[in-house]
């Protein structure tokens, strides 16, 4: 029963972040569905269907509807390999999106990933770049920030945290949920991620649960405003507008993250310089910046900029990630970054 349990969990969370489909391994569900009676075999695929296409998070939220249609289309496959027939509502739901008038996804969906005390769903592009920015999807250095500044949540607790390039808020999100900070500022300047942002932030840090939340009504499309406030328990959450290139960061802060801020050499200077402003602001602040190696030489320009202006990396942690099969491996750094003073 476990095993059984297991890959419904699987399958369900792996539909609902849009896990490519070709990397999802389909042994198990297998091994469990071909020895079935009919009976058992109805019951099992109902579950499945229901934990990912027919969820109430899927249903708010849902996945593009071309990733829905290859899903059920695989189901529907590796369910038939099986010799068993197909659950009736499942098969129903693949044929209608088939005879409806096939219509391209717009340039957004919804993808929500499992954390340590419960769920995070984000508003993103399919797109590598929309509306002129990269910044309107999850990178793999915010997956692993935010997984890390999770597993070492006592470094958080209590703390007034700055974020710089929140883009669409998955790190800020888990630090909020899981670290218990004093307070947490999301900071970013373009106005179509802002908006996103504050879109995802009401999603899952509002008094409305998330299945109560109303992701196409747009009542939040105007309240995007340099003093954005929420309360989330003992948290005070605030969304601000911040240009490195020309603005200042006035306000004291223990602890600066960042993800994924450092793949443009032209950007690395004015990241570098608010850094600084910040943790030059009082003693014994400590800025936590993830990076995904993508080009050595950039990277290398970010810690010579660093050091040119005073301020040093006390630890590098370096990790290997890769989201699925399929997808390239990359290598991701973390570094402790605090001020000379």
């Amino acid at each position: 029963m476990t095993c059984y349990s297991q890959v419904i969990e699987d399958l369900s969370w792996k539909y609902l972040r849009m896990y490519p489909v070709r990397d999802i391994a389909w042994e198990s569900f297998k091994n469990i569905l071909t020895p079935m009676e009919c009976d058992l075999s109805k019951y099992f695929q109902q579950q499945v269907f229901d934990c990912s296409v027919n969820h109430p998070v899927a249903e708010r939220f849902p996945p593009t509807k071309a990733y829905t249609q290859l899903f059920l289309k695989t189901l529907i496959d590796q369910i038939e390999s099986c010799n068993q027939e197909v659950y009736e509502d499942l098969y129903c739901t693949y044929t209608g999106m088939l005879s409806k008038e096939t219509q391209q996804d717009c340039d957004f969906c919804y993808k929500t990933y499992k954390q340590k005390s419960g769920i995070i769903t984000l508003k993103e592009t399919c797109n590598i770049v929309c509306d002129g920015t990269t910044g309107m999807r999850t990178w793999e250095a915010s997956h692993f920030l935010a997984e890390w500044c999770s597993e070492n949540a006592s470094y958080f607790q209590g703390k007034s945290v700055l974020e710089l390039g929140s883009g669409l808020g998955l790190t800020g999100l888990a630090v909020v949920q899981n670290c218990k900070p004093s307070s947490y500022t999301f900071t970013d300047v373009h106005d179509s991620v802002l908006k996103t942002l504050l879109k995802n932030v009401n999603i899952n840090l509002s008094n409305e649960s998330p299945l109560s939340y109303n992701a196409d009504d747009g009542k939040y499309a105007n309240d995007l405003s340099e003093n954005f406030q929420l309360s989330y328990h003992d948290t005070s959450v605030q969304i601000k507008k911040l240009d490195w290139a020309c603005d200042t960061y006035d306000s004291d802060v223990d602890i600066v993250v960042a993800a994924d801020v450092v793949y443009d050499p032209d950007v690395i200077p004015h990241f570098v310089k608010i850094l600084k402003d910040v943790l030059c602001r009082k003693p014994g602040m400590v800025a936590y910046v993830a990076s995904t190696v993508r080009n050595p030489d950039t990277f290398a320009c970010f810690r010579n900029e660093l050091e040119s202006k005073g301020l040093v990396v006390t630890t590098e942690a370096e990790q290997q990630h890769q989201d699925s099969p399929s997808q390239p491996e990359v290598s991701i750094s973390l570094l402790n970054i605090k001020s000379q003073m």
